[in-house]
């Protein structure tokens, strides 16, 4: 690829790139505000990595193979990733809800990766919206089981 070809691609690069990062820092933020181990920085990253990878696997697609492979292994990868915020305390299990947060972020960069750009930001607000409205009211049934 030359680099005539590779400034003309630049720009719509440059686009995904920053809803992903918009839709991390939303969720980042959220995750940020409950003390989560995955925070601002994480999240945004996991977002925009994935973002990245399914971008270079459609460029590497012209050349050779299938951009469906790298995907794929997007989302073994992050199960991985996601599998190491998960630890057990006492009796509990504690970071699974962060180890899901983590594997929808990365969807929701593989969705901007893939240049969509309304239904990440959607995905976004409404696993937001969603975790706040639950978060309450499982605060209000864990009250409900003590009275």
């Amino acid at each position: 690829m030359n680099m005539t070809n590779e400034i003309v691609m630049l720009l719509p690069i440059l686009t995904k790139i920053l809803i992903s990062t918009i839709c991390g820092a939303i969720v980042g933020y959220e995750r940020e505000l409950k003390n989560k181990s995955a925070g601002l920085r994480t999240i945004i990253l996991i977002s925009v990595g994935s973002c990245l990878f399914t971008i270079a696997s459609f460029v590497a697609a012209q050349y050779v193979g299938d951009p469906t492979r790298i995907l794929s292994t997007i989302v073994t990868g992050i199960g991985f990733l996601g599998g190491g915020v998960i630890v057990q305390h006492e009796d509990k299990l504690i970071g699974i809800t962060t180890a899901a947060f983590i594997w929808v972020v990365s969807a929701i960069g593989i969705l901007c990766g893939l240049g969509l750009v309304i239904t990440p930001i959607i995905i976004t607000l409404g696993l937001v919206g969603m975790s706040t409205f639950l978060a309450k009211y499982e605060r209000k049934i864990r009250k409900d089981d003590r009275d």
